[in-house]
């Protein structure tokens, strides 16, 4: 009876992640929990304050997107990390924002059509804000 029991469960997990809705649940779900790993040297390593994360839902509860906002008061900037699904499609981007004059500049994106449901890129993005970026971050102020 377990055996069946164990069987059930592995298919009824399967099921979940092979539905539209289960694939997405899975992306959201991976693309908060790598952006918080991967993204971690800004408060680390660049003085950015702990994140502020938000998320815009819809009114029949469907997420429509997530986003992480680092923001550096001495410095004057905010980077801001998001991800757009249903119904948008404007997927992956990493805009720094001046707030001293409120110039934004998006620095990388990846539409969602070019994302996979493990995020992967995620990484690849991070190092790229990190030294791409690095010396803006830095910056005095």
């Amino acid at each position: 009876m377990h055996a069946t029991r164990h069987i059930q469960d592995r298919c009824t997990q399967f099921e979940k992640m092979t539905t539209t809705k289960g694939i997405y649940d899975t992306i959201r779900k991976n693309f908060v929990d790598k952006t918080k790993l991967y993204f971690e040297f800004l408060t680390l390593e660049f003085d950015f304050d702990e994140p502020n994360y938000t998320f815009n839902e819809q009114q029949n509860g469907v997420i429509t997107s997530d986003k992480f906002e680092f923001n550096n008061s001495d410095k004057n900037l905010r980077i801001t990390i998001s991800n757009a699904y249903h119904p948008v499609d404007y997927g992956f981007e990493i805009n720094l924002t001046d707030l001293s004059t409120g110039t934004e500049e998006m620095l990388h994106h990846v539409l969602k059509e070019n994302q996979d449901v493990e995020q992967t890129y995620l990484e690849k993005a991070s190092e790229f804000l990190k030294t791409g970026h690095g010396q803006r971050l830095r910056r005095k102020h």
